[in-house]
């Protein structure tokens, strides 16, 4: 049990580490809630078949790990507290992908998603909890920031209108909707007053689903994110209250050792549908062309101008 216990504890360091925070601080409630989130640890059993484990005096031990933990685990800090509870979205689970091929990887994932207890609160009656799909060699992760209507009525991602306008620019970048990866940060729909309309995700909710799109991204392993729009921008590189999308628009930042081009959603351009707002949409994408070394004809350099 204790080899499974550090497991864990690796795990929230390693969600922490992503999340850019300055301390780490593993209170007896937070811990408490973290307990409660996994339920049991897995031990193996004979013929290597795993059976669920009472956590039973997990608490002591991770506490004792926890004393020997070195100051410099991480270059950036590491941040939990209780209040980080406090608004019903709970403790990020640790996702510790089990050896595999990309694919039973992916499939253990996607079930440990639409079976999570807390992605399962937030969605209403005869709506579904929503996963990524596509291609699990894809050169290409395409990341947005929570489902819609039509998402979490079908249960796959960016099917609505923004999902439509999607597929259109991946194909005039000369690919197909399967060849690429999508995913977005959440996995449920933020709730809002009579299911009326849309919202952004809050950091919290965003911090929770946040292990389940990072290990799509070890899955994939993709050559290039596109961040699409700010609130993915902010999921996936910690909240910035001066970042401005004008200013990140097309520029590279790096998500786990993976360059990440910022765009546009394509929500946006269904709000602002003008050439000149595609143009800067489109020149993000010939970016990404450019950068895998894909073909690019003068039909595509002259999109929209």
């Amino acid at each position: 049990m204790q080899t499974e216990i550090d497991r864990l504890l690796e795990g929230i360091l390693k969600t922490q580490r992503t999340l850019g925070e300055e301390n780490f601080l593993l209170s007896p409630k937070v811990l408490s809630d973290f307990l409660k989130n996994e339920h049991a640890v897995l031990e193996e059993g004979e013929g290597g078949v795993s059976h669920a484990k009472p956590m039973g005096d997990a608490t002591e031990h991770v506490a004792s790990v926890l004393s020997f933990v070195p100051s410099n685990i991480s270059q950036t800090a590491l941040h939990t507290s209780e209040a980080s509870t406090s608004d019903g979205v709970g403790m990020p689970p640790v996702v510790t992908l089990p050896s595999g091929t990309k694919a039973e990887q992916w499939q253990w994932l996607k079930e440990k998603v639409l079976s999570c207890p807390n992605c399962l609160k937030h969605v209403s009656d005869g709506r579904k909890p929503v996963f990524g799909s596509g291609n699990l060699d894809a050169d290409i992760f395409f990341c947005g920031e929570a489902p819609g209507a039509e998402e979490e009525e079908q249960g796959e991602v960016f099917v609505g209108r923004a999902g439509q306008l999607l597929t259109k620019i991946i194909e005039a970048m000369g690919l197909q909707r399967s060849e690429v990866y999508i995913g977005n940060i959440m996995n449920w729909r933020p709730e809002t007053p009579n299911r009326i309309g849309n919202r952004p995700p809050t950091q919290e909710e965003m911090r929770f689903c946040l292990p389940y799109l990072i290990g799509q991204v070890e899955i994939v392993r993709p050559k290039v994110l596109v961040a699409l729009g700010l609130t993915a921008v902010n999921g996936l590189l910690g909240y910035d209250m001066n970042r401005k999308m004008r200013d990140c628009r097309g520029k590279w930042f790096e998500f786990h050792k993976i360059p990440l081009l910022v765009t546009y959603h394509p929500s946006y351009l269904l709000r602002n549908g003008t050439s000149a707002s595609k143009r800067m949409v489109w020149e993000d994408m010939l970016c990404v062309m450019k950068f895998l070394k894909m073909p690019i004809s003068e039909k595509q350099e002259g999109y929209f101008l």
